[in-house]
């Protein structure tokens, strides 16, 4: 599986990603993360104990293409 592009918010946080034409909440993702089906992601965790994707190898997720 392969995030194409992201959906981010208006503080800039990615909150959805699309992967194949599906489009999947950060949680879902990081599901898919956490169980190897996303290569190169690296999870970092939020004050608040959010989980989420912040890199995809050596990129950030938000240098991604942007959907809305």
């Amino acid at each position: 599986m392969d995030i194409r592009e992201v959906k981010v918010n208006a503080a800039g946080e990615v909150t959805d990603v699309m992967i194949n034409g599906n489009t999947y909440s950060m949680e879902k993702a990081v599901e898919f993360a956490k169980s190897g089906k996303i290569k190169g992601a690296k999870i970092e965790a939020r004050h608040n104990g959010e989980h989420y994707i912040s890199h995809l190898g050596d990129m950030e997720l938000t240098q991604l293409p942007r959907f809305v």
